[in-house]
């Protein structure tokens, strides 16, 4: 006071001075150098718990972890007092709805600044602040919840943020010790990778064959199924063969001279043995062929077996061809092309399969998966499907068909060969009932198909599905509980005695072309008159006067009465006209009348 306004005697304390000298400052040997031990987690395992106990101090173990240690040291973890089972009591953690753990009474969520405690006579879990203001302030020792009585002595502090020096995990008594329970379960998981490991069926023979030479040879084939191996083991023989071949024909011959390389890879000659043609037809490049591939291009595209024949937007080429070309015969009329082309159904197709267990219903949807779908169809026309049995049943999974053979190895489609995938967003394998392609891979579709118990989401975008059960639940159920053997064989014989066809959108008439035939015979016939009208006035004026209308027809009348003699009668004339012959558009003279 009484200094001058630049002088440090100030009436106040700046934020520096209160962060470094006085009530803001503290300690830094006071400060805890380490991460207490939250709420929520084990102190033995330092892992969240499960079953929740607890002991007279406050530590809260997991009674899974608890009871092993207890057995083998028979003290506290955390403190290294003696300890036995019967000093352990059970704790109950209350949820919210967003499920974090909260005080029952307050709501108040508990956080690491939470000062917990819980009643020992009934293991529930409050904050302190209801228990110090519902209990201890009002004298009303009775639980809050289930209104049993208690003392003061059975409130046990689980966490209280104000002490620093509770919960430091460097000083418990396990740790400091390094005492350890032997987990028999890690043991056998060290000595066994597939122990606690729900391994079924083709993983567990997976894992039997590691390190074997079949694994070996699955591996350099590159896995799936034995139908795709055995093509891409052919793919990879004539691959190396034609490598030899092109060795051979790049080294000198007798005279010394030596031959010009291919203009074909390696993988073009593979790709043509495979598919019979010749190396140079296979020709191109390397980047855009590949040994991977070669499995896809066997697929290859497809005859329409239901194909329709359209009028297409190009015509022909005769009459051109015929008037620059001598040897062609004379053609005077341009006419469409029509070409034969795959028109896919807008409906679905409904099939009944009569099984030794029942009838089943199935709708196909020929609309989203029309490949699959005239495959599946013309099949079960040509009673391919007829005495075939289903020889795998997987309970809670799916049951599959569709192999004359009755192994899994064998089918075919309809061209002779596989065809290509048809995957759609809108088909998914959720539900019980679906029917979906079975395959070896990628584009290997054949004969076999699968109907699903169950969701299998791990299915998709790899199977093509292309129809569900919309009749005969209770037959799939009695299929399904169908024992089997180890290798999921039917013990019990499942087979298709018939195949009844409802529905077939590919045999039905289309409706476009009907419905353009009739716009045709109409257009035709309003052409006719038109042309009657306006190339032969008088049949027109005759038809007018005919009917006694007058208007436009009387002035065209008076204009032929002028030509034409008055004894003629109108009727008469109308009758003696003719039509004028309809001329085709398009159409080219022969020149006669020149």
């Amino acid at each position: 006071m009484g200094k001058k306004q630049h002088s440090k005697d100030r009436m106040f304390i700046t934020k520096t001075e209160w962060a470094t000298e006085w009530g803001g400052a503290k300690s830094k040997e006071n400060r805890t150098p380490f991460k207490r031990l939250p709420f929520y987690c084990c102190a033995l395992t330092f892992t969240p718990f499960e079953l929740p106990v607890c002991t007279k101090d406050g530590s809260v173990f997991d009674i899974m972890n608890i009871i092993p240690y207890i057995r083998k040291y028979g003290k506290n973890p955390v403190t290294g007092a003696p300890l036995k089972q019967d000093d352990l009591f059970p704790l109950t953690f209350n949820k919210n709805s967003e499920g974090e753990y909260h005080c029952p009474v307050l709501n108040k969520v508990f956080t690491e600044y939470t000062h917990i405690v819980a009643v020992k006579t009934t293991g529930n879990v409050f904050c302190y602040e209801a228990i110090k203001e519902l209990n201890m302030k009002t004298k009303n020792w009775k639980e809050l919840l289930t209104d049993e009585p208690f003392t003061r002595e059975d409130i046990i502090t689980i966490q209280n943020p104000n002490a620093l020096d509770s919960k430091v995990t460097l000083d418990f008594d396990h740790v400091r010790n390094s005492l350890k329970v032997d987990d028999e379960e890690l043991q056998k998981m060290s000595s066994d990778a597939t122990y606690n490991i729900n391994v079924t069926g083709d993983i567990k023979q997976m894992l039997a064959e590691l390190g074997s030479e079949k694994a070996r040879q699955t591996a350099l084939l590159g896995g799936g199924g034995s139908k795709a191996q055995n093509e891409r083991a052919a793919a990879l023989a004539a691959i190396l063969a034609a490598r030899s071949d092109i060795k051979e024909d790049s080294k000198s011959d007798a005279n010394g001279e030596s031959r010009t390389q291919p203009a074909f890879s390696i993988v073009d000659a593979a790709s043509a043995s495979v598919h019979g043609r010749s190396a140079a037809a296979a020709k191109a490049a390397s980047s855009d062929k590949t040994a991977a591939r070669i499995v896809v291009h066997m697929a290859g595209e497809r005859e329409p077996v239901n194909a329709k024949l359209v009028k297409s937007r190009y015509t022909t080429g005769a009459a051109s061809r015929s008037f620059t070309s001598t040897s062609y015969d004379p053609v005077t009329k341009n006419e469409f092309e029509y070409v034969k082309v795959e028109k896919n159904p807008k409906r679905k197709g409904y099939v009944q399969l009569h099984t030794t267990h029942g009838d089943l219903n199935i709708e196909l949807h020929c609309d989203i998966t029309p490949r699959t779908c005239e495959n599946f169809i013309t099949l079960c026309e040509r009673d391919y499907y007829n005495g075939v049995v289903f020889h795998r049943n997987i309970r809670n999974f799916m049951i599959q068909g569709g192999d004359p053979t009755g192994t899994g190895r064998g089918g075919e489609s309809i061209w002779g060969k596989p065809f290509k995938d048809e995957l759609n967003s809108k088909l998914l394998h959720s539900g019980r009932g679906v029917v979906s392609m079975a395959n070896s891979g990628p584009h290997t579709n054949g004969s076999q198909f699968f109907i699903l118990y169950k969701s299998a989401n791990h299915l998709n975008f790899k199977h093509t599905v292309f129809g569900g059960v919309v009749g005969g639940l209770t037959t799939l159920s009695a299929m399904e509980k169908v024992p089997v053997d180890d290798n999921d064989r039917p013990l019990e014989e499942i087979k298709i005695i018939s195949v009844t066809l409802f529905v077939n959108p590919y045999m039905e008439p289309d409706e476009e072309e009907e419905k353009g035939k009739v716009e045709k015979t109409t257009e035709d016939e309003d052409n006719e008159k038109v042309g009657s009208w306006y190339s032969n006035p008088g049949t027109g004026t005759a038809e007018s006067g005919a009917m006694g209308v007058g208007g436009v027809g009387k002035y065209l009348k008076a204009s032929n009465s002028q030509t034409e003699s008055a004894a003629v009668d109108t009727s008469l004339t109308a009758i003696s006209v003719t039509k004028k012959r309809k001329t085709i558009a398009g159409e080219f003279k022969d020149f006669s009348a020149w």
